[in-house]
Order: C-alpha cells, then structure tokens, then sequence
C-alpha cells in the first residue's frame, strides 16, 4: 500500500515535471530580429504580447505595435497603434492591411502558421516541460526553413529561412508571464486616440494622419519592416 502510494505521487510528479505549468494564452516574448538581402542587413527587437483573444506584436525600433482580436465567430480585427503619438488606426474585420485580409489567427499568435509547421520534417525533439522543444527543418520552393519550437507555450526559440542571397532569423530572448504587465500593457494602448481606416481619406487636417500617409506608414501593402525614415523595407518575414 505504501509502495503503491510512493509510486503514485512519483508519477504524479514525473507527468506535472513534463508538463508546462504556465499559460501560453497570457505572456510577452520578446525577439531579435535579423534579415539580410545582400549586401544590405536590417537588425530590429520585436515583442510579442499574448492576452487571451489580443495578439500584439511590438516593434520597438519604429515605436508601432500592430493588434488583432480574434472574435467569438473567429473573424480577426487588426490595430496599427503608432506608440510615440500615442494614436491609433482601426481596421474592420476582412478589412485588407498589407496587401490582404487576416485569416490565420495561429500566424499572428504563433508568430508561425501551424500550416507551415505541418509542411516541416521534425528532425528531432529535446527538453521537458516549458522547455520542451521540437526541431524542424525543410527546403520548400527552394527555400530552407528552420525552426526550434516550444510546444508547451506555442513559440518559436529560433526561427530562420533562407533563399539565395537573401536570409532571415528571429532569436527568443526571454519570455515574461507577469499577468499584471501584460494586462497594463494592453490597457495602455486602448487609451490611444483611435481612428477608422475607412475615415482617414476624409480628413485632411490631421497634421499626424497627413504625415502617416506621406511617410508610407500608413499603406496596405507593407511588409512590417520600416526604415528609419518610414519606407516599407520588402520582403517581411515568411511564416505562412
């Protein structure tokens, strides 16, 4: 009876040791972001915020946070929030931001699809717990994929894709699971001004809408990296 007590409490403890004992719906995680195209290399910090159904992802070096919400009927509603000015531009669910409508809700948390995790062989797997990690790696259309997953909080470690001349890696740096931080952060945007997309063509005497527009931050076919001087840098990242 004693023995067969021990042996149970030791399972018990083996199952919550492999287990993550943290919400992946609740955290930031911030990245190191690499990219080059040639001779040209592009270094930013991007963070990610998970809060239930609000996904942010914070580019510190332009001070811009892009949001979505994933609805109760699965539609997703994307924010561009401009941080310095402490503005906002609302978008309407379907509604196109960078050259098209949002659909994948896993792309946006995950900062990876899991359609394209599916496309990947998984080479090998590591760890326990929160630290349980899956390695994948694939060539696909001639471009090589790599990525170290952490299944228990849904996240890359490591991610990188490379074709040609031109490559790419995102590096996780830490993740936080503060509820109050990620809560505060959240509230803090939701005190921006806000304004709907559909209504900034008619109003032409917001000097920061007037200068948005000029500098091309604000524009439907940016890939989500800007320069220091507001230009969409092509590519952006291939996640999808």
């Amino acid at each position: 009876m004693y023995k067969s007590l021990i042996f149970i409490l030791c399972l018990y403890a083996a199952q919550s040791f492999a287990q993550c004992d943290v919400s992946s719906s609740t955290l930031s995680a911030s990245y190191q972001l690499e990219s080059t195209n040639g001779l040209h290399q592009h270094a930013s910090d991007l963070v990610l915020w998970r809060n239930g159904r609000t996904v942010a992802h914070q580019y510190l070096q332009t001070h811009i946070t892009e949001s979505w919400y994933l609805s109760s009927n699965q539609q997703i509603k994307p924010t561009r929030y401009f941080d310095t000015q402490q503005r906002a531009i609302e978008y309407q669910p379907g509604e196109k931001v960078h050259g098209k409508a949002e659909s994948d809700w896993d792309y946006r948390n995950q900062l990876i699809s899991n359609s394209l995790l599916s496309q990947l062989d998984i080479i090998k797997e590591t760890g326990t717990g929160c630290e349980r990690t899956q390695f994948y790696s694939k060539t696909i259309g001639g471009t090589q994929i790599n990525v170290k997953w952490l299944v228990g909080q849904a996240l890359p470690s490591y991610y990188s894709w490379t074709k040609g001349a031109k490559h790419e890696t995102w590096t996780l740096q830490k993740v936080n699971h503060d509820d109050k931080q990620i809560s505060d952060f959240f509230a803090h945007l939701g005190n921006y001004q806000t304004t709907d997309f559909a209504d900034i063509g008619d109003d032409h005497s917001d000097p920061f809408l007037n200068k948005m527009v000029t500098l091309g931050f604000i524009e439907k076919g940016a890939s989500g990296f800007y320069d220091d001087q507001g230009n969409a840098l092509d590519g952006g990242h291939h996640h999808e």
